[in-house]
């Protein structure tokens, strides 16, 4: 039987009050905070770092200028890359009552296609990820954290000025990007990203992935270093050893048989590459995690 946990509600009093629903923060992304949703509307940006971005059941590596909208209802969490102190992923955020929403379409002329985008966002939970590559995103938010610590007059109108300019942005780049090619390329590699985390244990060719995506496996391998910071080869290890590193951690499997399950039969080779990513063995690794090994479990 699957144990499911439960997703906490965050609530949108803990960040504004009913007469200002909106705020800016700069949050410190670590291991400690579970998957939760809200009950507001959340734009938000990775300012620096590199980590993962848990939401509504896909998996993204992220770096800073990944910008997501999150309706209220989906669940999300963010990930470091590494506990380590010079590893801190940081991520800007701009979180709203949907009572915002409302009052910015009734009292600015924004045109009525922002209207309906935004509305069936909310409607259908949909969520968006895009790239901020210039910084326009970043740069705005970062004005809005400042308005929010320091409060000074009129804070409050460039807090709903902001939130109007990243509405803009989310919604011209979600239109210009839907039918180009470079967008088409970054959701196939953002979708091959998850899918080796899914199922690292598989044979990914650079050939077949890159017919598949109709590009060149030159264009692959630069889309691929480009998205996750590594190479295709490297990303596929990389996730393997992620997966050893649980399973050795929640189940009492041989190490034999954890590392076919992650698709490598050559066991010396598998624990070599192991202790040269972790700095440990995989025994040695599941004796710090105080798992029990299965009986008789040699594994190197």
């Amino acid at each position: 039987m699957t144990v499911h946990r439960p997703i906490h509600v965050t609530p949108g009093s803990l960040f504004f009050a009913p007469e200002l629903p909106i705020h800016a923060n700069r949050a410190t992304e670590s291991f400690q905070l579970q998957e939760h949703t809200h009950d507001f509307i959340e734009i938000c940006i990775v300012a620096e770092g590199e980590g993962e971005h848990y939401i509504d059941g896909t998996h993204f590596k992220v770096a800073r200028g990944d910008l997501f909208y999150i309706p209220v209802g989906v669940s999300h969490v963010f990930r470091p890359r590494s506990a380590a102190s010079d590893k801190r992923l940081f991520v800007y955020n701009c979180v709203f009552a949907s009572s915002v929403m409302e009052d910015v379409f009734r009292l600015f002329p924004l045109e009525r296609g922002m209207r309906t985008f935004f509305g069936e966002l909310e409607e259908k939970k949909r969520w968006i990820a895009l790239r901020d590559a210039a910084g326009e995103a970043e740069r705005t938010l970062q004005r809005l954290f400042v308005e929010s610590k320091q409060r000074a007059e009129g804070y409050s109108a460039r807090l709903y000025a902001g939130l109007i300019e990243l509405l803009v942005f989310v919604y011209r780049r979600s239109r210009s990007g839907a039918s180009s090619a470079a967008s088409r390329e970054e959701g196939g590699i953002r979708e091959l990203l998850g899918r080796i985390d899914r199922d690292c244990a598989r044979t990914f060719r650079a050939g077949d992935i890159a017919a598949e995506l109709g590009v060149s496996v030159r264009q692959l391998q630069r889309l691929v270093k480009s998205a996750s910071g590594m190479s295709l080869g490297a990303y596929v290890q990389e996730a393997r050893i992620k997966e050893s590193c649980r399973l050795l951690g929640e189940t009492a499997d041989k190490i034999g048989a954890i590392a076919a399950a992650v698709g490598y039969q050559d066991l010396k080779f598998f624990n070599r590459l192991f202790k040269q990513r972790t700095g440990m063995t995989p025994r040695e690794y599941r004796r710090r995690s105080g798992k029990t090994a299965a009986h008789g479990d040699r594994g190197e």
